[in-house]
Order: C-alpha cells, then structure tokens, then sequence
C-alpha cells in the first residue's frame, strides 16, 4: 500500500498503461483533455467504464466536459451516471486500486491537493470490485448515450449568454444540494423535448415540490391517457420517460419511487 498525493497523474497513466482487461472509474468531474490523454495510454483490448454525475450544473458549470465523455464513448468506453456520485476510485484489471479525493480533472490530477492510497491487497481490491459492481448494476444508474450527450449540448446552447444561471433560493435536504439544480427557463428544456418525453417533463414540471414520489406523477395518467387514448400501458410509459429523462441529466432517482427535479 502506497499514499499518493498531487500530483498523481504519472501514477495514473502508468497503470492505465499495464491494465490489460479493464479500467473502471468513478469521478463525478471530468475533463476533456485528461479523458483524451487516458484514452492514448489505454490498450484498445482494455475496456473502460467511467460511472459520473451527469448533472446540467455540473456541465453547464464546465466541471464534466461533454466532449471527454464522447470520446470515452467513441472509443467503446462504457459512461453511465450516478447523480449523486462523489467517490473516485480507480480499478485496473481488478487487480489494483487508487482511492482518493482526486477527480478525473487537472485539478484532481496535478493542481489541488488530493490525497488518496493505491493498493493492490487482494481482499481491498476485491471489495472495492464488489462495491464497483454494485454502484454499475443499480437501478438508479442509467447508462449516458451519444445522443443524450447531443441533447444536453444543444439544450445548453440554448441559453442566452446574457443570462446568467443562478443557485436556487429553495430549501433542500442538505445544504450541499443546492448545487445539484440549475435555475433554467422551462421553455428551454420544453422546446428540446417532443413526444412522451415532452409530456411527462410538463407533468414533472407541474408539481409544485422539487422531490415528487411515483404517485405523484401517476397522477396524471387520465391526462395523457387522452392525449394517447390508444396506449393502454401508461404507468409503464411514465416510468420509462422518468429513466429517460434521468438519462438526460433532468432527474434524479432517489430511491423508493422518489424523484428530484434537477432544474427549477
């Protein structure tokens, strides 16, 4: 077992370049031009999974580059998001691992100072896997597609340059919160949107508290049901549009059939 501290990015790249199977990821902040630089010293056999917080503040903000997570994707990485992600772990071949404070960023690599361990004990290494795998299959996670990184651009492109984007002044769980939700106009996302997506993003929008649970939503199933008389599965088609627009970085799954908006 070794302390790494900044700067660690040699470190980094150098078992990027001994892994031979896999490198796994989670770092809810990335930039571009590190993904580019682990991308040029990964083996092209070696496959790459970098679970994130692909949140509209975090890009909006310029903490999680679009562009990083593309190429990650083009170059047949697997990128899925975890909204309320803020471990960084990094697995090789679930053989080794670095756990530390450290993001996937210059910062989290060069500039801040992070500490953190790197470890190839086997009964660490293999929990930390485990723990992985778990994070990877859960439910909440949803899988971030090229299209969905399309989305986010245009509907970010969107906004006037003049207008600037405040923090909400509403009340959360935690202090912390506060910076998941971007402070946007509704007909910015409504006018990206079509379909039953655009339709249940209206009856998301419709609720008054920022957390609404499934029965709030299903609440609206007479609504659509006339706007889709000839669709006789609405509950499953609301529960389909919420992982999609999870998807898109406007919701947050919390579990037990609750739901955060990400945007107000």
């Amino acid at each position: 077992m070794e302390i790494l501290k900044t700067p660690w990015k040699d470190n980094l790249m150098e078992l990027v370049s001994q892994s031979k199977k896999s490198i796994k990821i989670t770092s809810p902040f990335v930039k571009e031009n590190v993904c580019n630089e682990l991308l040029s010293f990964k083996n092209n056999n070696t496959s790459l999974e970098l679970i994130t917080s692909f949140k509209l503040m975090n890009i909006h903000a310029g903490s999680l580059d679009l562009s990083g997570l593309e190429n990650v994707i083009k170059n047949k990485g697997v990128v899925k998001n975890f909204p309320k992600l803020h471990s960084k772990i990094y697995l090789f071949d679930d053989k080794k691992v670095i756990i530390t404070s450290g993001n996937l960023t210059n910062g989290g690599l060069l500039n801040n100072y992070e500490y953190g361990i790197y470890t190839d004990n086997a009964a660490i290494v293999s929990k930390v896997v485990a723990d992985f795998s778990s994070i990877s299959s859960n439910e909440n996670i949803g899988k971030v597609k090229l299209t969905d990184i399309d989305f986010v651009r245009k509907l970010l492109a969107k906004i006037p340059l003049s207008e600037s984007i405040k923090l909400p002044k509403f009340e959360l769980e935690s202090p912390e919160e506060k910076f998941d939700v971007i402070e946007i106009h509704n007909d910015i996302i409504s006018s990206s949107l079509k379909g039953w997506k655009l339709e249940v993003f209206r009856c998301a929008q419709s609720i008054p508290n920022q957390i609404f649970s499934l029965k709030d939503i299903n609440k609206f199933e007479p609504q659509l049901k006339k706007i889709y008389p000839s669709n006789h599965t609405i509950t499953d088609k609301i529960r389909q549009q919420l992982q999609n627009l999870r998807d898109l970085g406007l919701l947050e799954f919390l579990g037990n059939g609750r739901y955060k908006k990400l945007w107000k």
